[in-house]
């Protein structure tokens, strides 16, 4: 079963940057899919619940040279 996650992604300035927030996170096991939008500053996941947390996501986006934040 997939959960859909919205993550605030401050940072991005480009396209090359969407990409790379994306490929940082389709490296995690258990994200299907991930779409980043640099001027509305959200990045919109799809993952299996069983396998990543969202605490993990975030880690990622950091580790790729960006800021990210859980919703709410």
């Amino acid at each position: 079963m997939a959960d859909t996650i919205e993550l605030t992604v401050t940072g991005m300035t480009c396209h090359h940057c969407e990409a790379r927030v994306v490929k940082a996170l389709k490296a995690l096991a258990g994200v299907t899919d991930a779409q980043a939008d640099h001027g509305a500053n959200l990045c919109t996941v799809t993952y299996d619940p069983t396998q990543v947390e969202p605490a993990a996501m975030v880690a990622a986006v950091t580790a790729a040279g960006y800021t990210a934040a859980l919703p709410g």
